[in-house]
């Protein structure tokens, strides 16, 4: 499948709403809004969107060194359908863009995600193995600026608005950080959008089930 153009230019927030028509086709898991969350900074490796005390063996991406915008897509859920005023939000799907929407848009978008099981659960961590190792060791598996993290999220209110994610800076040198999501989903999955030449287009990270 290759993304439908349409007259003029693809500009960002049309490629956000193609991308999630594609990879969260499902009512129930397609965001409502997209924001821009941040860049995630990545000198050189791999990323991947984890729980670190949760996920185990996840699938990683290679992207080469650079700033990249991240995109997320949120909207809110309600627990319990017998008081919808109890919602809370949520991140459904991430988009990491390293080429212009035009690029994207054309290029083949009939690829595969995750074929096993990406365990989360409750905050779900995107970063980069150099940024992941400069943050060793991780007692219990849990890394040590998390605690602060999540009480950041938790002092925002992490159900309470849709700006409910966190970024901190892990090596000052580089610049190689971290954005943390509550999430309320139990896996992810992912897809990778090339060119022709398998050169890394865009990024789309996605739940699957909850």
């Amino acid at each position: 499948m290759t993304g439908t153009r349409g007259e003029g230019t693809v500009d960002v927030e049309r490629l956000l709403w193609r991308l999630a028509d594609r990879f969260a086709p499902s009512e129930r898991a397609k965001p409502t809004w997209f924001d821009h969350a941040g860049d995630l900074v990545v000198a050189n490796g791999q990323v991947i969107w984890e729980t670190p005390w949760e996920t185990e063996g996840g699938f990683v991406h290679t992207l080469p060194p650079g700033a990249y915008p991240v995109h997320v897509g949120t909207s809110a859920h309600t627990p319990d359908d017998r008081d919808p005023d109890a919602f809370r939000y949520t991140t459904r799907m991430l988009v990491i863009t390293l080429a212009e929407p035009e690029r994207i848009v054309d290029a083949d978008w009939d690829v595969e995600g995750y074929d096993d099981i990406h365990e989360v659960e409750d905050y779900a961590v995107l970063w980069g193995e150099e940024a992941m190792r400069s943050t060793l060791p991780h007692p219990d598996k849990v890394p040590a600026f998390f605690h602060d993290v999540r009480e950041r999220i938790e002092t925002k209110g992490p159900f309470l608005r849709r700006d409910n994610w966190a970024e901190v800076v892990l090596d000052q040198e580089t610049g190689v950080n971290a954005l943390v999501f509550p999430i309320i989903a139990e896996n992810l999955t992912g897809y990778e959008i090339v060119d022709d030449e398998e050169n890394l287009l865009c990024l789309v990270l996605t739940e699957v089930g909850w």
